[in-house]
């Protein structure tokens, strides 16, 4: 019988995030109907047995390899979460409006 797992049990089987797990959805590591299911819009389930073939091919796959569906070693922000405002050279620095008494 198939063992399908929700996000905070496969986190701690796999030792990851709660929002570990939410990014490798994000990030189309996990697919919707192989890797988890959605039985309800809130609700996932994670089929256990494909988690763990995605677990043993990232293990069998070379690190930085571009082709690898497996865990992503490399840290990024979520496209959700606030950045730094940057300027680039050619751009002048925001600065505020002062009232000019004449």
């Amino acid at each position: 019988m198939e063992e399908y797992l929700t996000v905070q049990e496969l986190g701690e089987r796999i030792k990851f995030s709660k929002q570990s797990i939410y990014n490798l959805i994000y990030k189309k590591k996990f697919i919707l109907g192989i890797h988890y299911l959605k039985p309800t819009p809130k609700k996932i389930l994670f089929v256990w047995s494909e988690v763990e073939k995605w677990l043993r091919q990232s293990m069998d796959e070379p690190a930085g390899s571009a082709a690898s569906n497996g865990p992503d070693q490399t840290e990024q922000k979520h496209p959700h979460e606030k950045r730094k405002h940057t300027i680039k050279s050619d751009q002048k620095e925001p600065c505020s409006i002062s009232a000019i008494t004449i």
